[in-house]
């Protein structure tokens, strides 16, 4: 029943909120504030009963399910879905416009439904009709929003909870007067307002600092003011940016400067610095606190992994086992205020130390803390991954105007194909069908499942099989549908255990809920498999191992970047840029740009000695060469050495060559899997220099061939042996077939690029200021042919070879000598 319009008012804004509202002139000059329906919710409403371990599961499976209840409705008739909805709601001191998609709308003859759908693995006979106020709350604004424009007196929410692992519906019916549903969104809407006029008065302050904010040096690096530009210009274009700044350009900086300033002109909201290592997070922190010094406000929040941060010793979210999570929901706003009011600073000990006092999670506390920074400095998993990635930012259906910067971008695209590949282990999962098989019957049996569909795989694949690096492999463009059934039993069967094992330990249970996960992303990555994937057989019996093989990411990083405005790419080697482009979601348009080093080029020495060969079937033959050049190249000048392998044992056979030649020398040599006490007991050798030639053995693409500074005395002399090409294996071949057919150049985007990056970064640890002086010198043929030498970085050339006769220790020696 329609209520009696009255014509002044447009029937958007209801006419009875006119007693609290402004006047029109008034309007004009409130602030506006947005928000979603379901953010509006989430901040006035605390819910504690999403805590389970089913979040990701139900994140990923809700979409399906309400596509599939969604066209059942539709089908039936006088049935909308994602009915877009807005409604500017005004208070005394602003406007806050309320939008969503409604799940579905019923438009009947005598009532209007507002359909909401919620995907729960909790059994449907212990849902009941007052199971979570959040979710009738969601249905009850979306109801009150189409109320108000239709002129509705009274309409009915439907919350529908769909039990995946059954398929089964449970629905429940509430019909509410627009009286009610508007005195019910004024308490939402309410303590939201009071919240964002704070978080307004907050943007004045800071606004006002970073106008006020001049660049922290006197002048602007070779190539920075370019970058500067480049990044500005791109924030508000809204495009993107892929940019070599070569070590010394000052590129955090360079891009964090000009960030910052878009925030303060309302081009962005948000900031994401993304790193690959401590270090880079270590250099954005200091930047945050050099602007600091000069008045800059900013919330700024480094994030710390779940893992380093939990106060356990074994981790384990449940709510039953863990009190920090217990009525987190409604403990944490207490919490959130005090640490705001404390600092614009957060960080793993101000936070743990805040959660402690609450007893709250310090994880979570992080997250809701995240909400009201203007810069996160966190790792690449939290925006790109798609089992850690910050929900409330990057999983909604509307585009946040946030900035995501991408710091050392070279890493990205390893990461980001780990991020997006998944395997089975036939050995986890028979063994875990033999610790279960007791207790856990059905879940033993659908571990049973999986282990007949892969010896059923491996039956039908075993004479397909080829070899690369010792291995043999099978591969296939096809998604192994078999395994979809079985797996998805499985996590059914395991996440019923999971809800309702009480305090039950057992020694298979931090196994199983391992497993868990590991299958749970396996079956998300299923659903994204495309033709961007491979399916691949590695090992045979018990150890056989089934992996769906991300090749190229850059369709799924795309479609994150997409929803920022802009993203910036940078990085000192992001060469060649058309490549990285391709491989990490950029398009066409998308602009690039490459800086030459500030460095002075008569400070590096560069030779290439190109009558060694380093390929794999020629090294043997040449190991004696490849040692003398070694040695010729440290004995022209007492000082720091480092020399970078392709491998542990083509590194250790050269040594053993090399240690036979005269000569005082201090040894240091990378070993596997050093901890950090190792790493830095080696680094801390260098801090020594000009006493005795010192050389330190390492692997190129390890730990040390990049994040390392050794500034002036410290590193005097680099040494590349080989051309950094990544060991031939299955996924370097399968890479190199895609890529074939895709770019004509699969060899290239497999090897070539991947090695020279290696290249790029091991001599790159060798000038790392204005005043530093070295010498590089690169042992392989291939260095001198034309394709390595145009991937080498221009300011290198013209670059001296052995081959036109030049004599390697008389030119270092000579080089050092006009010092």
């Amino acid at each position: 029943m329609a209520r009696k319009k009255k014509a002044e008012k447009n029937t958007e804004v209801n006419p009875s909120h006119k007693a609290e509202g402004p006047e029109p002139a008034e309007q004009e000059r409130l602030p506006v504030f947005k928000v979603s329906v379901r953010k509006l919710v989430a901040f006035s409403i605390p819910d504690d009963t999403t805590w389970s371990f089913t979040t990701y599961f139900q994140l990923q499976e809700g979409s399906q399910a309400h596509s599939e209840i969604q066209g059942r409705n539709k089908a039936e008739g006088a049935y909308q879905s994602e009915v877009y909805l807005s409604h500017l709601y005004e208070t005394s001191k602003c406007m806050v416009e309320i939008s969503g998609r409604a799940d579905g709308v019923w438009e009947l003859k005598d009532e209007t439904i507002i359909h909401e759908i919620k995907t729960t693995s909790t059994p449907l006979p212990e849902i009941h009709e007052d199971f979570s106020e959040a979710h009738w709350a969601q249905g009850k604004c979306y109801a009150f929003i189409y109320a108000a424009s239709k002129n509705l007196d009274r309409i009915t929410v439907r919350l529908t909870y769909f039990h995946r692992p059954s398929g089964q519906e449970k629905s429940f019916d509430r019909t509410f007067t627009f009286e009610r549903l508007q005195k019910f969104v004024k308490s939402l809407v309410h303590p939201f307002a009071a919240w964002a006029l704070s978080q307004a008065k907050w943007r004045e302050i800071r606004d006002m600092s970073i106008k006020a904010l001049e660049f922290p040096f006197p002048a602007y690096r070779e190539g920075q003011r370019l970058l500067a530009y480049n990044t500005y210009k791109c924030i508000q274009d809204g495009r993107r940016l892929f940019a070599q700044a070569p070590t010394g350009t000052g590129k955090t900086m360079g891009v964090l400067y000009p960030a910052i300033k878009s925030l303060a002109e309302g081009t962005i909201e948000r900031i994401f610095y993304l790193t690959a290592k401590n270090t880079t997070r270590t250099i954005a922190e200091n930047a945050y606190r050099l602007l600091a010094l000069q008045g800059l406000r900013l919330r700024v929040l480094t994030l710390t992994a779940k893992d380093k941060i939990c106060p356990h010793l074994i981790r384990d979210c449940n709510p039953d086992k863990c009190l920090y999570i217990q009525g987190y929901a409604h403990r944490s706003k207490k919490a959130v205020k005090e640490l705001i009011k404390k600092t614009d600073a957060y960080n793993m000990d101000n936070i743990t130390k805040t959660a402690m006092k609450h007893s709250l999670c310090p994880f979570e506390l992080s997250l809701d803390i995240a909400l009201q920074c203007d810069l996160i400095i966190c790792d690449y998993n939290y925006v790109f991954d798609p089992r850690v990635s910050l929900e409330r930012f990057f999983h909604q259906k509307t585009r946040e105007d946030c900035l995501i910067l991408v710091d050392e971008a070279h890493n990205l695209f390893n990461r980001a194909r780990e991020m997006y590949s998944a395997s089975i282990s036939k050995k986890e999962i028979l063994d875990m069908a033999r610790q279960v098989k007791k207790d856990l019957p059905a879940v033993s049996k659908a571990l049973r499942g999986i282990s007949k569909a892969l010896a059923s795989l491996e039956k039908k694949t075993a004479d397909k099989r080829t070899e690369a690096g010792d291995t043999m492999y099978h591969v296939s463009q096809d998604y192994p549908d078999s395994l979809y059934g079985p797996v998805t039993g499985f996590i059914n069967e395991t996440e019923h255990w999971m809800l309702t094992r009480g305090d039950d330990e057992q020694d298979y249970t931090d196994a199983l809920i391992t497993l868990f996960f590991d299958l749970l992303h396996f079956k998300n990555i299923s659903d994204l498999y495309s033709s961007e994937y491979r399916t691949m057989i590695t090992g045979e019996g018990s150890r056989l191992k089934l992996t769906l093989l991300c090749l190229d990411p850059g369709v799924m990083l795309d479609k994150i970047m997409d929803m920022a405005r802009s993203s910036i790419m940078f990085s000192a080697t992001l060469s060649p840029l058309s490549y990285f482009r391709d491989i990490l979601g950029g398009r066409r348009e998308d602009a690039t740009l490459r800086l030459p080093s500030p460095f002075p080029r008569e400070n590096l020495l560069v030779v290439i000695e190109n009558c060694v060969e380093t390929r794999f079937r020629c090294r043997d033959r040449y190991l004696e060469r490849a040692a003398l050049a070694i040695h010729q190249w440290v004995s022209s000048h007492t000082g720091n050495y480092m020399v970078f392998f392709p491998s542990y044992k083509y590194m250790t056979d050269v040594l053993n060559v090399f240690t036979d030649l005269e000569g005082d020398f201090r040894i240091i040599c990378q070993e596997k899997d050093m901890d950090e006490s190792s790493r830095n007991a080696f680094l801390g050798e260098f801090d020594t220099f000009g006493d005795v030639t010192r050389i330190g053995f390492c692997v190129m693409g390890g730990i040390f061939g990049e994040g390392i500074d050794l500034v002036g005395d410290r590193l005097t002399g680099v040494i590349i042996v080989g051309v950094g090409l990544p060991q031939v294996c299955p996924e370097q071949e399968i890479m190199r077939s895609y890529y074939d057919e895709k770019m004509g150049s699969g060899f290239s985007y497999a090897y070539t690029y991947p090695g020279i990056n290696r290249v790029l970064q091991a001599s790159g640890r060798l000038i790392r200021s204005e005043s530093d002086r070295g010498a590089l010198l690169l042992i392989d043929s291939r260095f001198g042919n034309k394709e390595y030498l145009r991937l080498l970085p221009d300011e290198w050339h013209p670059i001296p070879r052995t081959s036109e006769g030049i004599d390697l220790e008389s030119c270092a020696r000579q080089f050092w000598e006009n010092r």
